[in-house]
């Protein structure tokens, strides 16, 4: 692999990445256990891995049940890279990374609380985010690095996050807000046209929308679940109202999405006697203010411009979002909708389907 494929600036060392990691022959669990590693951390805490989402690696702490610990991998890979691009020690940390990542965690602190603020306190897990130098392992680091960059080290320095352990995932019955990618799906493509005109350019909405249309294009069986549960239990469907609603209202006062891509990034569950929702890991990785970025790509392509691979993405999840949130909220008679471009933007004329598959 050549340099010019690696990260180069350290304000990119948090920005996810399309990488695809290499072939994983180990078990999960094993995969990702620290106990054989000698370092102080592992004598101290004991951490035991619970599971390896798509941004963190998840461990529990057994004397500290009130929490769990998420390391994050794109903070990981990309510290390794930049060490190893410009020539340092994979196990460093230069001054200027060390400031690019102390900048990250002061927007995250910004962005949790903006969290709290629109959506309650009690529906989002506190935490703490840091950065530390951490164990590893070769079979981590085969998961974590791109292929062919595989340092021979057992500590590295990373973005780590105690959150509070989240009441919710012990529920066997949760139910998940997950968009899924209709992109990714075998999806008809005239529906697929049908479903993104009406619920993200706001055309074609003179008739009712076809519910099962909208799930044929956002096809994920957990969306499925969440609105048929929706339709039976008037709790659920109090409060998923209650959810959508606050979540249109977040997204246009900040230009942020949530991240619903991930199953259980927001779940709903039973809490007690009540009906509750919990934001889990609903931070949309690596950049922010993506719908403002959805809609300066649209207009990009609307001027016919071209837009590169990390923009593709970027438009791949803000679209999902828009047309998942948008469809929930008029099926469950919510007036009011994300906009996502003013109509004197046109794109028509784009197969966003060929483009983002």
């Amino acid at each position: 692999m050549s340099p010019e494929t690696l990260k180069t600036t350290p304000n990119d060392i948090l920005t996810e990445t399309d990488s695809t990691a290499v072939e994983r022959t180990v078990p999960e669990e094993e995969r990702f256990t620290l106990n054989a590693v000698e370092h102080d951390l592992v004598t101290r805490y004991q951490p035991k891995f619970i599971a390896k989402g798509g941004e963190h690696i998840v461990y529990d702490i057994p004397e500290h049940q009130g929490v769990v610990v998420k390391v994050a991998t794109e903070a990981l890979r990309g510290i390794l890279e930049w060490n190893m691009t410009h020539g340092l020690p994979a196990d460093s940390l230069e001054e200027e990374v060390k400031s690019a990542v102390q900048d990250f965690l002061k927007r995250e602190g910004v962005y949790h609380q903006q969290l709290k603020q629109y959506f309650g306190a009690e529906h989002v897990p506190g935490q703490k985010e840091a950065l530390i130098k951490i164990p590893v392992t070769q079979d981590i680091l085969k998961v974590v690095c791109r292929e062919g960059v595989i340092p021979e080290i057992n500590e590295a320095w990373s973005v780590i996050t105690i959150q509070k352990r989240v009441e919710a995932m012990n529920d066997p019955d949760r139910l998940s807000l997950v968009t899924g990618y209709a992109e990714k799906e075998g999806v008809r493509a005239d529906v697929y046209k049908k479903i993104t005109d009406r619920l993200v350019f706001e055309q074609g909405t003179e008739e009712k929308l076809d519910k099962e249309e909208f799930l044929s294009v956002q096809s994920s069986d957990s969306l499925r679940a969440l609105l048929s549960a929706s339709e039976t239990d008037e709790n659920v469907h109090k409060l998923l109202r209650e959810l959508i609603k606050k979540i249109i209202i977040y997204t246009e006062d900040t230009g942020e999405i949530l991240d619903l891509a991930g199953q259980d990034n927001v779940v709903v569950y039973q809490k007690e006697d009540k009906i509750s929702y919990s934001l889990v890991d609903a931070r949309y990785p690596g950049d922010n203010r993506v719908m403002d970025k959805t809609v300066a790509i649209l207009i990009k392509l609307s001027l016919g411009t071209e837009i590169d691979e990390h923009e593709k993405n970027l438009l791949l999840n803000g679209l999902n979002f828009v047309r998942t949130v948008n469809g929930l909220a008029e099926l469950l008679g919510i007036d009011k909708k994300i906009h996502v471009v003013p109509q004197s933007v046109k794109v028509s004329s784009v197969d966003f389907l060929e483009m983002l598959r």
